[in-house]
């Protein structure tokens, strides 16, 4: 048998126990926006498709067979969700690495703070962080979304090429061919480009700051962090710095951004979705 640390709430949550269901969503909620959004970019694209998602994991919780951990189960129904989702406006446009590598070339602008900024002003330093966080996400959208899924849950979340292929619903084989040619994919680009790999690369995060504020890159995200300082759920984070002594994996600089967590309210959401009673039958 699964050792499985949820299967207790899950048994529960069957048995019609609101309050073990509404905790399982608030395990899972943040973890499934991690992932949505790290595959989406838009911060509102992926709180839609969490939603969406727990949606189908609730109204679908008694069909699970414990053939793996409901952890898993769950990644796998988020994986398809987001794999088969309406393509975003960003991917509309055929996002590309090429295309990505010629808008980096394009808009980089030496940042010169205000005097009441000064070089290290949390102000100047926030802002560097969320367009760290902004522009990685948008190189991960220039990956197919098949070989973008197993570089996320290969690298970056790190699991197992047996889980990861179970998740994604294709043979371990499969997985780990689309993990090694997604991981060469990003290292290369990365590798060439950002200054967080390695330190005389040419893009560096404060000088698309300009840019990336006056065309609105990062707006939706400085919305995001704003509304969780408001709740107390912000954790404050320091941008990734370039280490002229090091040089960084791809799957390093995606690993330290910070956590970004959904509307606290979606759980109300669900539940008008759900007409207010979750549609649950013990087994």
């Amino acid at each position: 048998m699964i050792d499985d640390p949820h299967l207790l709430l899950l048994e529960n949550s069957l048995a019609g126990k609101t309050k073990a269901l509404e905790e399982l969503i608030q395990i899972f909620q943040p973890k499934l926006f991690s992932l949505a959004l790290k595959f989406l970019w838009n911060p509102e694209d992926a709180e839609d498709a969490t939603q969406e998602i727990l949606v189908k994991v609730i109204t679908n919780l008694s069909g699970f067979r414990k053939e793996s951990k409901l952890s898993t189960w769950i990644y796998r129904i988020a994986s398809n969700h987001l794999i088969n989702l309406q393509k975003s406006k960003m991917e509309q446009r055929k996002v590309h690495l090429r295309a990505v590598r010629e808008e980096l070339h394009r808009t980089q602008f030496t940042y010169t703070p205000s005097p009441e900024e000064g070089e290290n002003s949390p102000k100047l330093s926030e802002m560097i962080l969320h367009v760290q966080v902004a522009c990685t996400y948008a190189m991960l959208q220039g990956l197919s979304r098949p070989y973008r899924m197993a570089y996320l849950l290969g690298e970056v979340f790190q699991t197992s090429s047996e889980e990861g292929a179970w998740v994604m619903g294709i043979r371990s084989e499969t997985f780990r061919q689309k993990l090694s040619r997604s991981r060469k994919q990003m290292e290369t680009f990365l590798g060439k480009e950002c200054s967080l790999t390695k330190a005389d690369n040419p893009c560096h995060c404060k000088d698309r700051v300009t840019y990336a504020t006056k065309r609105g890159r990062i707006k939706s995200y400085l919305k995001l962090s704003e509304q969780m300082k408001i709740d107390g759920r912000w954790k404050e984070t320091k941008p990734m710095m370039a280490n002229t002594s090091k040089i960084r994996k791809a799957a390093e600089v995606f690993r330290n951004h910070p956590e970004f967590l959904p509307k606290k309210n979606q759980l109300e959401n669900i539940k008008s979705l759900l007409n207010n009673s979750f549609p649950l039958t013990a087994r």
